[in-house]
This record gives C-alpha cells, sequence and structure tokens, in this order.
C-alpha cells in the first residue's frame, strides 16, 4: 500500500472512531478557514437576556445570561455509555470531548461580554436522572483530587466555577425516601459526594422552595422587570395562592421534577425538567398560563406535553431537548404546531434525530434543530429566536425569526 493509501486508510479509520460530526473544521484544527461569510448573534449585552438549549446530543444543559450579567444553568446531563437499542444522537459537535468539556467551551464564548470566566452564579438541577446530572459510569473520570469521579455536573464543577446549586434533595435526598432518590440513578451517591464536598468547601447549596420568588434573583442590578417564580417540584406546585401537593403515587424520578417560569418584562419561558403526568401538567400550566416560549416537558414523549397543558401554555415557540430517536413524538409534535389564537406556533429542538424527522413526516420538516438561542431584547417586549449550528464551534446562525412581540 502506497502512502497516499495509507494515509487514506488512517483517516477513515479516525472518521469512524470519532463519527464525523463536525459540519465545519474546528477553529483550532484548520489555518485560514473563511468565516467571514457567516452570520453569528450580536453579543450580549445589559438589557438583554439570552437562553439557551445547548445541544450536545448526551442530555439536557441550558444556560441562560440574565438581564444584569446573572448567569444560570439548568441541568447538565451526560449519558455516558450509549446501552440504548433505539437510535440517538450523536455527540456534538464531535465525541472528541466529553460533554461537559464542549458545554464549557460554549458558555465560555458566549460569556465574554459579562467578563465573568464562565462562572455560573445559579444552576438549578431539575431531577436525578443521568441525562440530566450525568450518568456516572465507568465513562466517567477519576480525580486523585476528589472523592467523585466527573461526569455531566460533576465535571463542569471543575471547568466552570458554579457558586450556587439548587436541587430538589438538599441536604437529605430522602424525599419521598432514601430508597426512591437512590432508584433513580445508579450513579446518584457520586452527585451526593459531590454535594457534601461543595458544602465543606463553603459552597452554597440549597432545596428548591416551591412557591419562591426570592430564590433566584439577579445579583447585579435588581432595577429590571424581573422575576423567576418557583412553580413546581416533588410533587409540590403554587396554585397562585399557597402550595397545593399533587395526589401521585409513583416511584418515577421524572414526576418530581422542578419547574420555573423566568419572567422579563412581558416576556415568559418555561422549564420543568420530565414532569409527565397528565393532571400535574395541567395544574402547573393553569397557574403558569400563556407563556411565549416554553421547555417541553420530558423531551415531548408521548406520555407528556398532553392537551390541557399545550392549551393553557399557548406558546410561541416550543424547544425539545433532544438525544433520542422519540424526542419528540407525533401526537405531541401535532398538539405543539396547532395554530390557535395566538397564532403560529414553531417548533425548536437541542440538536435532533434525523430519522425521526423523517418520521414525522410533515410535522418533522416543520422543526428547526441546532443549539437553540433565545434572544429577549431590553425590557422584555421582544424576543428573537436563533438556530446557531451544533456541527462546529463557530456557532453561526443557521435559521432565525423576525423579532417577535412578547405576550
Amino acid at each position: 500500500m502506497n502512502k497516499m493509501n495509507i494515509c487514506f486508510a488512517l483517516l477513515v479509520s479516525v472518521c469512524s472512531t470519532l463519527g464525523c460530526q463536525r459540519v465545519q473544521p474546528f477553529p483550532d484544527d484548520v489555518i485560514g478557514v473563511d468565516t467571514s461569510k457567516y452570520e453569528y448573534p450580536a453579543p450580549w449585552k445589559k438589557g438583554y437576556m439570552d437562553i439557551h438549549q445547548i445541544s450536545t446530543g448526551r442530555g439536557d444543559v441550558a444556560y441562560l445570561i440574565l438581564p444584569d450579567g446573572t448567569t444560570m444553568m439548568v441541568d447538565m446531563g451526560d449519558l455516558g455509555v450509549n446501552n440504548y437499542t433505539q437510535e440517538i444522537m450523536g455527540a456534538k459537535p464531535s465525541p472528541a470531548k466529553k460533554p461537559a468539556e464542549w458545554v464549557a467551551r460554549y458558555i465560555k464564548h458566549f460569556a465574554e461580554p459579562v467578563g465573568n470566566d464562565g462562572r455560573i452564579d445559579y444552576m438549578m438541577v431539575t431531577h436525578f436522572h443521568g441525562d440530566h446530572i450525568g450518568a456516572f459510569d465507568k465513562l466517567a473520570l477519576t480525580s486523585d483530587k476528589r472523592t467523585y469521579k466527573l461526569q455531566g455536573i460533576t465535571h463542569l464543577s471543575e471547568l466552570l466555577q458554579i457558586d450556587r446549586i439548587v436541587d430538589r434533595g438538599w441536604p437529605d435526598y430522602n424525599y419521598p425516601s432514601s430508597s426512591q432518590v437512590n432508584s433513580s440513578n445508579s450513579g446518584i451517591a457520586n452527585y451526593i459526594r459531590f454535594m457534601g464536598d461543595r458544602a465543606t468547601e463553603g459552597k452554597v447549596n440549597e432545596k428548591f422552595a416551591v412557591g419562591s420568588t426570592k430564590q433566584f434573583t439577579l445579583l447585579n442590578d435588581k432595577g429590571y422587570d424581573f422575576k423567576v417564580m418557583n412553580l413546581a417540584g416533588n410533587l409540590e406546585y403554587w396554585n397562585g395562592t399557597n402550595i397545593s401537593k399533587y395526589s401521585l403515587s409513583t416511584n418515577d424520578e421524572n414526576e418530581y421534577s422542578l419547574a420555573v417560569r423566568i419572567s422579563y418584562g412581558k416576556f415568559d419561558w418555561y422549564t420543568g425538567g420530565d414532569i409527565k403526568n397528565e393532571g400535574y401538567e395541567d395544574a402547573i400550566s393553569k397557574v403558569a398560563g400563556t407563556t411565549d416560549v416554553v421547555v417541553c416537558n420530558h423531551h415531548a414523549y408521548s406520555d407528556a406535553m398532553h392537551a390541557g397543558f399545550v392549551k393553557n401554555m399557548d406558546a410561541s415557540a416550543w424547544i425539545v431537548p433532544c438525544w433520542d430517536y422519540y424526542h419528540p413524538q407525533p401526537d405531541p409534535l401535532q398538539r405543539m404546531l396547532a395554530e390557535t389564537a395566538g397564532g403560529e406556533k414553531m417548533v425548536f429542538s437541542a440538536g435532533l434525530v434525523e430519522s425521526n424527522r423523517f418520521r414525522l413526516g410533515e410535522n418533522g420538516k416543520k422543526i428547526k434543530a441546532g443549539h437553540i438561542m433565545v434572544r429577549v431584547y431590553e425590557g422584555g417586549d421582544t424576543f428573537q429566536i436563533f438556530v446557531l449550528n451544533d456541527g462546529d464551534e463557530y456557532y453561526e446562525i443557521i435559521d432565525k425569526t423576525e423579532i417577535l412581540k412578547s405576550r
């Protein structure tokens, strides 16, 4: 075999190993790549609120820059070993790095105007499943400095400073029982050790307070019309007056997920982890009401995003956190796309299994997929949604909406 053939064979081998996920070469790989043809979001500035649903192909992760530069994350998933029988997404932008590494790089890029080196003021953990906190399997990294392994949140914490973590179980992790919490994820003990070490180091951990509007606040400038409403968690929900308990006997960790509604001026955004029970969804959505942008419950599987929830939220845009062939399913997608008095609906997906798009037919063609960035303009009266390429690190715009009015 001549040298050219050997080189080609090696290239094929490398591509097979890494999956050749990149749409474009990475900036540090190739010198002289012309990026002038690309369009990028303008940098964040004070008064804007930017919400990024990041596509990694390995779990849920959202990053927010609030109007005063306070930063927040919701979840940091890492599926770990792929032992799924159905097709799942390839790692984005490639398997060359761990999900937490890609996310840290993404955050540092978009946090440059904030000037905080990617520091996270608040991390909200919706629940204790691997695609939301990290699977902690044989792919987890070992650290000589730590009593726990590094995967998902625990890995990200080594790459970025996380000042405050809010979850559903701190400090006892025993609701509804210790066995229930520990059965939710084979590596939950790893996460609990991580949280214990944080406390020993003087870092702040808190239990989510349903009904509170004081747990997540602006830290730099409180002069904005801004509020985070803690809607639900541990099967409790704010009913508009006080806290109600939803009666549901279940061992499903998903149902204990945390849900919040973030409001900036007239603009509202919702995220609720993997809540999926129809009656519970309905109760939460009646209080939340019309919401401009909604992150879909339970990845828009067929067991979530029921008709009452979709009708009550009446979102202009729905965002599906994606990694599985079944994100989203046909019936929830049809409900989300149904036009109402509130106008035409849009569905975005943080990544997508392309064979699922084909399976979903004409409705699948309507899904815009990639990193999903929602920019709320100063004051909250208007917003715009950008789809960014998740196959490279240029983060160029591949689709965008017009500037939309908040409702």
